[in-house]
């Protein structure tokens, strides 16, 4: 005997949406037909499916190695942030030291070029000497300097 449920009838009995009955009703899974405008199923394809379809173990130990092979993917990229961070870390580093030695030589400069702009007489008779090179301070000494303020 031919029997014929509603998509509601057989979501219940598959123990499932009715979005999904229709989904496999679309991939040619089910046996269906249409009357009107609602769809009836076939009560005989939907247990033959139901065999067919994954057990609810297999389905979890499924989701649990890939939830596994996930957090193994999230371990290899907080190494890597770990590893970007020191990195960029070295790099302030770097800027902040070439960033005192320009400033060193900016300032030697300045005072050799005020020394020379002086009128020749004066350094003719004054004798004044050149400047004295600006004391390289090391790069911490510059830190421990904007820590105190």
């Amino acid at each position: 005997m031919d029997e014929w449920i509603t998509v509601k009838e057989a979501a219940r009995l598959r123990n499932c949406t009715e979005r999904n009955i229709l989904r496999l009703v679309q991939k040619e899974e089910l046996k269906a037909k249409r009357e009107g405008h609602r769809w009836l199923i076939f009560k005989e394809s939907l247990e033959q499916t139901s065999e067919e379809s994954p057990n609810m173990s297999e389905v979890s130990s499924i989701l649990k190695t890939q939830l596994q092979e996930k957090d193994k993917q999230i371990e290899r990229f907080q190494k890597q942030l770990e590893e970007k961070d020191e990195q960029i870390k070295n790099l302030q580093d770097t800027l902040a030291e070439a960033g005192h030695r320009h400033d060193t030589v900016i300032m030697q400069m300045t005072k050799l070029l005020e020394y020379h702009q002086q009128p020749f007489w004066r350094k003719l008779f004054q004798r004044k000497q050149l400047p004295h090179p600006v004391e390289d301070t090391t790069i911490n000494e510059v830190k421990a300097k904007k820590n105190e303020l």
